[in-house]
């Protein structure tokens, strides 16, 4: 499991990252918008209450009646005042409660219509003062689909009273029976029968949803007014689905009663009203998000470090020259970059400077080998004369010529050691200040047998200082000079000039035939000795090799050029 998690790309870990927080986020969100919605449903369910207190107030203030001397219960002017408040409030069936003192300082409780519409005589049958089981199977009878609402009908047999007010007929009916069913139904009131009539009733709820509302609301209104009343009662704040909100209000400018009604906090209707739809938006958003977020971080991060690293697999492969990684970011991934150019350029440098080491290397052991295989064989093929029976000249002879190919050998070997020796040195520890005009003097006193041959000529300044090893700038010196004799025709011309210019340090030129261009950069090379006449003039082909390694150690270079019948070899500044 741990192997496939560290195989998931950073893109793909980043976007996960994102993934949680963002949920985390719309949880909360969620969290918040779901308080927000209960405010919203408890909001609605008070406003509601308020419109029904308030159309019972109005109506009350509307149609004339005294608060001081309010109709009696069962009276006309009670059951006007009903009908009055029934037509009010027609566009809900809500349970409420109005309480009051009538003239005669009687406490009068007047509870809410329910109303069923007669399509026979244009009257309605009010139903509220039957149980809840009664109106339960009148809803079987009537309800939706059923009775009036398919045309079908069946007629009910209506006993009790009539109200008529204002063009309105209401009946309040004490039994109702329907013969199709055989059903018969009795207020929980007793009301007078002082009439009976046929109606097709129409049910009064849209959905039995609302009918259950309309229970719990009835409940709850008749467990307040029995906790008003003094009894015991728990009151019980939900009903179905829904929690009740009560509203108590009274009525302004009539200070003898009170209007009590209840409405439901619907908090599933204002969770649709606020999440319609938005669960589909939110995942929608919540997937592109994630998706453009794991694009940008793949543009922006994870496929930039893919072609980092397969720029670094090119260094590890040594491809330098197909190494070219973007050096123009700004960001981190550019620092790592550059940072990777700087460690490839030193590694490419590195792997020159080895690589030319091993072919120096090669070159040595090839040269050397070839330089010692030469007087080896020579002193071998003598040693063999010698063994033969040979005349005591040519013996003296071929010992002359033994001594001499050793002597030459043990001058490579030397020569050998100290190239090595000087390869291996990266700081001088004999330094010192020393006066190169004393030193130059001594070494041309040293080598003059040299140019008793040659036309020497010296420009030596006075007062020349420099700091460095003596044995080391003596050989130096020497060097040039023992080069210089070598390769001058007898009579030639040699001349050796010392400045206080680091520019023009030292210079030697001498008379020779002009090397070629393509060969003067390589006369410091180990083994090296030019073209045939510089070959034939002896030598192992080491002695510039260490010239110029004791010159690096001093800050110092050498450098050789053609000029009008000779060659000039010039020590100055590396710079």
């Amino acid at each position: 499991m741990k192997k496939r998690i560290r195989k998931i790309g950073i893109a793909a870990r980043l976007t996960a990252v994102v993934a949680v927080i963002l949920a985390v986020f719309v949880g909360l969100w969620t969290f918040k918008l779901i308080e927000n919605a209960q405010v919203v449903a408890a909001y609605r369910a008070g406003m509601e209450v308020n419109d029904i207190c308030w159309r019972v107030e109005h109506t009350l203030v509307e149609k004339g009646y005294d608060p001081d001397d309010m109709p009696s219960a069962n009276t006309p002017e009670y059951d006007k005042m009903r009908c009055d408040l029934a037509y009010s409030i027609w566009d809900s069936e809500k349970a409420y409660v109005v309480q009051y003192y009538d003239g005669q300082e009687n406490w009068v409780t007047m509870r809410s219509p329910l109303l069923l519409y007669g399509k026979n005589a244009d009257a309605d049958i009010d139903i509220s003062n039957f149980a809840e089981q009664d109106i339960r199977e009148m809803r079987e009878v009537y309800g939706p689909k059923k009775g009036f609402s398919d045309d079908v009908g069946y007629i009910a047999m209506i006993y009790g009273k009539k109200i008529e007010n204002n063009g309105h007929t209401i009946y309040i009916p004490n039994r109702i029976c329907v013969g199709a069913y055989d059903y018969e139904w009795t207020a929980q009131t007793p009301v007078e029968e002082v009439g009976q009539w046929e109606e097709m009733p129409q049910w009064c709820f849209d959905k039995d949803s609302n009918m259950e509302v309309y229970f719990a609301e009835k409940k709850y209104l008749e467990t307040k007014l029995r906790c008003i009343n003094g009894e015991n009662v728990k009151v019980d704040h939900t009903g179905g689905y829904f929690t009740i909100f009560l509203s108590l209000s009274s009525t302004i400018g009539y200070g003898h009663g009170m209007v009590m009604a209840t409405a439901p906090i619907d908090k599933e209707a204002a969770y649709e009203d606020l999440f319609w739809g938005m669960p589909f938006i939110t995942i929608a958003l919540y997937l592109i998000f994630l998706f453009i977020f794991y694009k940008i971080v793949r543009r922006m991060v994870a496929d930039p470090l893919v072609d980092t690293a397969r720029e670094a697999n090119l260094v590890a492969n040594l491809a330098f020259d197909e190494f070219k990684p973007d050096l123009k970011r700004g960001d981190e991934i550019g620092e790592l970059n550059r940072a990777l150019s700087e460690m490839a350029a030193t590694l490419h440098t590195r792997w020159d400077s080895e690589r030319d080491l091993e072919d120096k290397r090669q070159q040595f052991v090839s040269a050397a080998s070839h330089d010692l295989k030469t007087p080896l064989a020579l002193i071998g093929g003598y040693a063999e004369a010698i063994a033969q029976d040979i005349s005591p000249e040519e013996n003296a002879r071929y010992l002359a010529a033994i001594e001499q190919e050793t002597a030459r050998m043990n001058g490579l070997v030397r020569e050998m050691l100290d190239y090595t020796r000087l390869d291996r040195t990266d700081e001088l520890k004999n330094r010192k200040t020393l006066n190169l005009t004393a030193l130059v003097r001594d070494v041309l006193t040293e080598y003059a047998p040299l140019f008793e041959k040659r036309r020497l000529t010296a420009d030596i300044a006075d007062g020349v200082r420099i700091r460095g090893d003596e044995t080391l700038l003596r050989r130096a010196v020497g060097c040039l000079l023992e080069n210089a004799a070598k390769y001058s025709p007898e009579n030639g011309r040699v001349s050796i000039r010392l400045t206080n210019s680091r520019n023009h340090l030292l210079t030697v030129e001498n008379d020779c035939e002009p090397i070629p261009e393509t060969e003067l950069p390589r006369l410091f090379e180990m083994f090296y000795r030019g073209d045939k006449a510089r070959d034939r003039a002896g030598g192992h082909g080491l002695g510039l090799a260490i010239l110029q390694k004791i010159l690096a150690l001093h800050g110092l270079t050498c450098k050789a050029e053609n000029i009008k019948g000779g060659v000039r070899f010039i020590v100055c500044n590396k710079d």
